[in-house]
């Protein structure tokens, strides 16, 4: 038994400073909005921002506000009211008296086989006369200098996608911390870092900031084609990248930040759209996870307990590096690292998030998102899978 545990604790320190030093080494590659000037000049293209709301009446003031504030001189803005049963729509209405550049489109319906946010960016899409299109959210505040930056950015690369890492607004410590850890465990499953390389088959999109370049979207299919895919912002990623498109994922913690979630509980239900299709809606994907979660997270806390010797000693430095990493996560996001106390709980707390949200989809055939009811049948079914290069 103590052979087991030995070589338990020794794979798991060899996992994890793979995977840690991997996952410092690429976030060092990503570059920071910070560092691009702003693009000059008033003969600039054309970029037309997307926002869908439903029910976005405490946010989407502020966060509209904010985009008719962006110093860019070419700019239409599309707010798409998306079935809203609160005061969205006359809020929208209201903002679109004031400012001749925001145009809303009213939807009354969804048309089966879509998404409700799908369908939204969809139809914004399609009214859209930018060259460059900006799908963003309804609870999303920007700086003024964001999309100046973010375009000289693109143009600089070339390229077809830029997305950006945005700042979360959590109310509470060890809520900081949970989505610290669920953000690294993206982080470290999606490799944003290689999303540049047109050689790597990785990518990636951020629902709060997705220009694309409205040729190459529309060339990809756009939304049409991941129509029913709970993560439309991923997959949009993906989507470009398949189709050849290039792209780039830069550090915007200081120009865009988002209102996220409230409290434990909404993270819960917000969860629940989205996970299983994070996992391909594979159940044994979710297994494996929660065993690499046991062996990696949450044992080595409890070894410190029960073991002694050398055993006690790796398990000791797993924790303390697990500590660290948290630390440099936290300091990456502008988050206290002093929060990076609650780590030993925070694995429990993704667990259960998880699962719950997994059980539920199963357990009633399909999630509920914003009162709307999404078969999984229909989910599998229309899921999008990334194009497979024929062999010669």
């Amino acid at each position: 038994m103590d052979a087991y545990f030995f070589w338990l604790a020794a794979i798991t320190l060899f996992f994890l400073l793979v995977c840690g030093l991997e996952g410092l080494r690429g976030a060092r590659k990503i570059a920071w909005l910070d560092s691009v000037s702003p693009l000059e000049g008033k003969d600039l293209p054309l970029v037309s921002v997307i926002i869908p709301a439903l029910n976005e009446e405490e946010n989407i003031r502020e966060a509209l506000s904010s985009v008719l504030a962006l110093d860019y001189p070419n700019l239409e803005i599309l707010a798409v009211n998306d079935r809203s049963t609160d005061s969205t729509g006359d809020i929208l209405d209201e903002m679109a008296h004031h400012y001749p550049r925001l145009k809303v489109i009213h939807l009354k319906t969804l048309p089966p086989g879509w998404l409700g946010k799908s369908h939204a960016l969809y139809r914004g899409a399609q009214q859209a006369g930018g060259r460059y299109l900006l799908f963003t959210d309804a609870d999303v505040v920007m700086e003024r200098s964001t999309l100046r930056r973010a375009l000289k950015r693109m143009l600089e690369q070339n390229a077809d996608h830029l997305t950006l890492f945005f700042k979360a607004v959590l109310p509470s410590s060890i809520l900081q911390m949970v989505v610290i850890e669920f953000g690294a465990a993206l982080v470290s499953f999606l490799k944003p870092w290689k999303a540049a390389d047109p050689k790597s088959a990785c990518s990636i999109g951020i629902g709060a900031f997705n220009l694309v370049r409205a040729e190459a979207y529309r060339n990809a299919g756009g939304h049409e084609r991941i129509r029913l895919c709970p993560l439309d912002d991923i997959m949009l990623g993906r989507l470009l990248k398949d189709q050849g498109g290039r792209q780039e994922c830069l550090y915007g913690y200081h120009f865009i930040s988002v209102k996220w979630y409230g409290s434990l509980s909404e993270m819960t239900r917000g969860l629940m759209k989205n996970t299983f299709a994070a996992l391909e809606y594979s159940f044994l994907r979710l297994c494996i996870l929660t065993i690499i979660q046991l062996a990696v997270s949450i044992w080595p806390v409890w070894a410190l307990l029960v073991t002694d010797g050398a055993v006690f000693l790796i398990n000791l430095l797993i924790v303390l590096l697990q500590g660290l990493f948290f630390v440099i996560a936290a300091l990456f996001a502008g988050i206290s690292p002093f929060h990076a106390v609650w780590f030993p709980i925070t694995p429990y707390i993704l667990l259960y998030m998880t699962w719950k949200a997994v059980l539920s989809t199963l357990f009633h055939g399909g999630i509920v998102w914003r009162d709307t009811f999404y078969p999984l049948t229909d989910l599998k079914a229309e899921r999008y899978l990334p194009k497979v290069p024929s062999k010669r």
